[in-house]
């Protein structure tokens, strides 16, 4: 068996390879900041723990790591860090107050038309269906700020207490806090009212946000 604290030192040094501490790696991953903090690896009596599997892998995407190059950090046969670079990533990108145009998404609620442009990107995620929106308002501040950028992750199903945004045809996008009880609705950020989803509507998609940046 690996141990927990080899997984991580491994973990730990990738990280600073790119200039993130733990916080700031669990916070790219989209994670809680304190996820991958020294003071949550060792259980009451001392003893290591080792990170959730999850959590691991949304940080592997975020250093664009593959599972062979991590393995070969903890047997410290890891490759220089040039040739253990990726191809450049790119994922479609939307300003996000475009999402209420008509055919922005196809029928699957996926990107589609020639709105979105390829953005090069830092990371990769294991799912093509992926894309990123441009919050393009201050209305959400201080949660989101105006120009940053959250990575949506259609083939994730939502569940209570993920951000998500809800698309509704020829209405404006909603980001926020999903809440399952008493009803389906999002908690807006920047607002006090709830929004209750709609679950039998056509055109209506409802998608996890899995990364805020910027």
């Amino acid at each position: 068996m690996i141990p927990a604290e080899r997984i991580w030192h491994a973990l730990d040094t990738l990280a600073q390879e790119r200039g993130l501490t733990p916080s700031g790696l669990a916070r790219a991953a989209g994670l809680d900041a304190t996820t991958f903090n020294p003071s949550r690896r060792y259980t009451g009596n001392g003893v290591w723990r080792w990170p959730a599997l999850p959590s691991l892998l949304r940080a592997l995407d975020v250093l664009r790591v593959s599972l062979g190059q991590f393995e070969a950090h903890l047997w410290g046969h890891a490759q220089p860090e040039e040739a253990a670079l990726q191809a450049p990533c790119f994922m479609r990108s939307l300003p996000l107050s475009w999402l209420d145009q008509e055919g922005v998404l196809d029928r699957a609620g996926l990107p589609a038309g020639g709105l979105w442009e390829q953005e090069e990107t830092f990371f990769s995620l294991p799912s093509s269906s992926a894309y990123m929106l441009q919050v393009d308002t201050e209305g959400m501040e201080p949660t989101l700020r105006l120009g940053c950028s959250l990575v949506v992750q259609p083939a994730l199903h939502p569940r209570g207490a993920d951000r998500v945004v809800l698309i509704r045809p020829g209405q404006a996008p909603v980001v926020g806090i999903l809440q399952e009880k008493p009803v389906l609705a999002i908690q807006p950020f920047g607002r006090s009212a709830l929004q209750p989803v709609p679950t039998a509507a056509a055109g209506v998609w409802l998608h996890r946000i899995v990364l805020i940046s910027g």
